[in-house]
């Protein structure tokens, strides 16, 4: 049932590939909600995501750029690459141009930010759902140069601070996740997202232009 009451006439089978359980868990609720006989199915890694695609057909994936094992651009040229038709809709909270641009490159046909209303983010989901492509609020000031926070800089973690700063130390993975008592994994998944936070091809890239900015 929808929000106005009404039920909706949208069935689907989506696939939410998200690594936060409470982000995830609304996300199931938010769809069961509003939309009539759909069936849900979470992943929270891009790995498993992408092996759910294998054998089965989803008529959607909602799915967040921050992944534990790979990026969500990652996740959509991959996908696209093997299941050209997949509908791939992003609802992230990295609000940042040149992550729009990169995502629509990978294939992506909607963008909406996890700050965005229950309206919008259904909304997203019905349209790319239906073969439509949907930027929601903010997004479209952002593919304009616009930036929602006013600043061009990229938004990054205290966390990524910290990783950005013992890259630029010379550190490899394993002795940064010895330092911050994280798995080798987690600080590589840390790595790719400042690449793409960046725009850097490398990390000596990543570490020129930090450095350049004054970020580190």
């Amino acid at each position: 049932m929808n929000m106005s009451g009404e039920p909706s006439a949208l069935s689907r089978k989506v696939l939410i590939v998200e690594d936060h359980p409470i982000v995830s868990d609304s996300l199931f609720r938010l769809i069961n909600e509003t939309f009539d006989d759909t069936i849900c199915i979470h992943a929270a890694t891009g790995a498993k995501g992408l092996s759910y695609l294998n054998g089965n057909r989803f008529d959607i994936v909602l799915l967040d750029i921050n992944l534990p094992d790979m990026t969500g651009i990652e996740f959509a040229s991959q996908a696209r690459s093997r299941f050209p038709g997949i509908r791939i809709l992003v609802v992230t909270s990295m609000a940042q141009r040149h992550i729009i641009e990169l995502a629509v490159k990978a294939g992506v046909m909607g963008f909406v930010l996890k700050t965005s209303d229950v309206k919008d983010i259904t909304e997203g989901i019905r349209q790319v759902a239906e073969g439509n492509s949907y930027f929601g609020q903010g997004v479209k000031e952002l593919m304009t140069g616009h930036s929602v926070s006013g600043t061009s800089e990229p938004l990054i973690t205290r966390r990524e601070s910290e990783i950005l700063k013992l890259i630029s130390e010379g550190h490899t993975n394993q002795e940064i996740a010895e330092k911050l008592f994280i798995s080798s994994s987690t600080v590589d998944s840390h790595r790719k997202n400042l690449l793409i936070k960046f725009n850097a091809k490398n990390t000596a890239a990543l570490i020129k232009t930090a450095i350049s900015r004054g970020i580190i």
